[in-house]
């Protein structure tokens, strides 16, 4: 590590001011990607970005307490108030007071169910008053939250159809907020809605939510990419680093003391010490065949000068022995023959052909010289 990072869990931890694998590179200032912003000591990122210059990718989304809903649309029919035009604008003073009205007595009706939330009311028609409307129940997340509103509902219908029931007019008069006609009162639909993989995308945004996704531990939802250690997606990288990139997660493989790791998911692992004894090695063994050639090459350049010293020796020995008139001898022939054969400078290192030449050539010099009458030398050796 350097610039006095640490390192903590196959991840280096840099000091502020600095980034990269080895904490090697140094952050510019006032530099902040991915729609950050300097706030004058350091980048304040926007999900799902982090990191000193919000180039990073979070590894996971905190969703927080997941609040599941459900919607149960009612229709009931207020006997005790009259309807107006008024009621359909719903910024008018008569729909503010009916809508008060209204909101109080199903508090008051529902205040034994722990999931109800509120009223919506959707619609007002005549007929007395005809109240669409929608009753809210919530409830925190739990696996079993699809049995918990299931139960919720049925108190609901069961608490309206018998409130409806019971409260009605009597001689022209309410002895509650609002009175209802018995047989009116219906239950039309009931939705939960509940859908955590919409929310991971949203906080994901466009460009990283193909790579979110929801899974659950210990009953609560998390939304994680493959990045994140610990959960089912999770993406192992051996000994490296799970980065989250447009193109999908990556692994970047570390560099330690003693290896190097590669592949896909750094999964290999090269000793650098056993690297090191064999590029040693190869050095070592491509001298000796860089030395064995040379020693080739001179050995190869002595015998050629050797070779070429014969040439003018055999010339000398063809000079000394001379031609007899009137006759022709192959000079090349005998040089390439002497070349061939020649195994010592003597007579006797000579091919059998050029010892027949030389004896030769020697008996008819020795010939003229007894003829020739100038030569008194020879004359006095033959008179001797």
């Amino acid at each position: 590590m350097t610039n006095g990072g640490s390192w903590n869990n196959g991840t280096c931890i840099c000091t502020n001011g600095f980034e990269g694998d080895r904490c090697q590179f140094l952050v510019d200032e006032q530099l902040c990607y991915n729609g950050g912003f300097w706030d004058g000591i350091k980048c304040q990122c926007h999900l799902p970005f982090y990191g000193p210059r919000c180039q990073e990718v979070v590894d996971s989304l905190d969703l927080g307490e997941w609040m599941v809903s459900a919607v149960v649309e009612l229709s009931v029919t207020v006997t005790s108030e009259e309807y107006s035009e008024q009621l359909q604008n719903q910024s008018s003073e008569e729909f503010k007071n009916f809508n008060e009205t209204f909101t109080k007595q199903m508090a008051l009706i529902y205040s034994e169910i722990p999931e109800y939330y509120g009223v919506n009311i959707t619609r007002l028609s005549p007929g007395s008053v005809v109240v669409e409307h929608d009753v809210i129940l919530r409830t925190t997340y739990t696996p079993q939250y699809q049995e918990v509103f299931g139960q919720a509902t049925e108190t609901v219908e069961e608490i309206i159809m018998n409130v409806t029931a019971k409260q009605i007019s009597t001689n022209n008069s309410c002895p509650a907020l609002l009175c209802f006609n018995t047989t009116a009162t219906m239950v039309q639909n009931v939705t939960i809605d509940y859908d955590p993989e919409e929310e991971c995308r949203q906080k994901a945004g466009p460009v990283y939510s193909p790579y979110f996704t929801v899974e659950y531990k210990d009953q609560t939802p998390y939304c994680v990419s493959p990045c994140m250690s610990d959960f089912n997606v999770s993406m192992n990288c051996n000994m490296g680093k799970c980065r989250l990139e447009t193109t999908g997660p990556r692994c970047f493989c570390l560099i330690t003391d003693t290896h190097w790791y590669s592949g896909e998911t750094c999964q290999w692992a090269t000793s650098k010490s056993l690297v090191y004894g064999l590029l040693g090695a190869a050095g070592g063994l491509l001298l000796i065949i860089i030395m064995a050639l040379l020693v080739f090459s001179l050995r190869s350049r002595r015998k050629a000068r050797r070779k070429q010293s014969i040439e003018p020796q055999l010339y000398q020995w063809h000079e000394e022995v001379g031609q007899e008139p009137g006759t022709f001898r192959n000079v090349t022939f005998d040089l390439h023959e002497g070349r061939k054969n020649y195994q010592n400078p003597g007579e006797n290192g000579l091919s059998c052909q050029t010892r027949v030449h030389v004896r030769k050539a020697k008996a008819d010099k020795t010939a003229r010289k007894t003829d020739n009458p100038s030569d008194v030398g020879g004359a006095s050796r033959i008179t001797q």
